[in-house]
């Protein structure tokens, strides 16, 4: 009988699942489209966009785990679908900071703050990743950020002398190396699902950067 239950209690599972509904509430400010935690500018100006709360940004132990996710939102008005650009750092778990456009899709601008449930969905995107080479970046240390992707990135790695290294993640949405070489550079990437892709991106430049340049990707992850 003691085994028995521990072996049911071992099966019990360790966190939240990726695509768990979670409930809060919703707030709403203006901004987020320039300047937000997780650095996913330019946004166009009739985005629905949101801050999330830390909890859930920062999902299973990953800082940023949720930068650039899309949530399918429920309010007392109805539904709709916010790009995750921004983090709302008093936020209790489940709460969303949402765009004005977002807030009145589903409920009352009046209230200020309603009571909302939400998941990661897939981004209704289309093409393959792009990366952001953050400014500063150069052969001896770079700061890497994935975009255009479908589920929330979890992990990034860069292959060296046949081992896969993994990167960590900042708060700022971007996976940082150093030493990552002038060569080009074979990455591995990691959704929230736990689905991989491997890319190839162009060498790193010799000299650090004044500016942060985009690199387009040549894959994406899988429905």
């Amino acid at each position: 009988m003691l085994i028995l239950l521990g072996l049911l209690v071992f099966a019990l599972p360790a966190s939240a699942a990726w695509n768990d509904t979670y409930k809060g509430y919703a707030t709403y400010t203006g901004s987020g489209y320039s300047g937000g935690a997780v650095l996913l500018d330019p946004i166009p100006a009739n985005a629905k966009i949101t801050a999330l709360n830390p909890t859930q940004m920062n999902y299973g132990g990953v800082k940023a785990a949720l930068a650039g996710a899309y949530l399918e939102v429920q309010g007392p008005l109805g539904k709709t679908t916010v790009y995750v650009t921004d983090l709302y750092p008093e936020g209790a778990n489940g709460a969303l900071d949402l765009s004005p456009n977002a807030f009145a899709a589903i409920g009352d601008m009046s209230k200020g703050k309603i009571d909302i449930q939400w998941k990661v969905v897939k981004a209704p995107i289309t093409g393959n990743f792009s990366y952001r080479i953050k400014e500063g970046s150069s052969q001896w240390w770079a700061a890497i950020q994935v975009r255009n992707h479908k589920y929330p990135v979890m992990k990034f790695e860069y292959s060296k002398a046949g081992q896969w290294i993994s990167l960590p993640k900042t708060d700022y949405n971007h996976f940082v190396g150093e030493q990552l070489g002038n060569q080009p550079l074979k990455v591995r990437i990691t959704d929230i699902r736990g689905k991989v892709v491997t890319d190839t991106l162009q060498p790193l430049p010799s000299e650090a950067t004044s500016s942060p340049y985009i690199v387009a990707g040549n894959v994406q992850f899988p429905d």
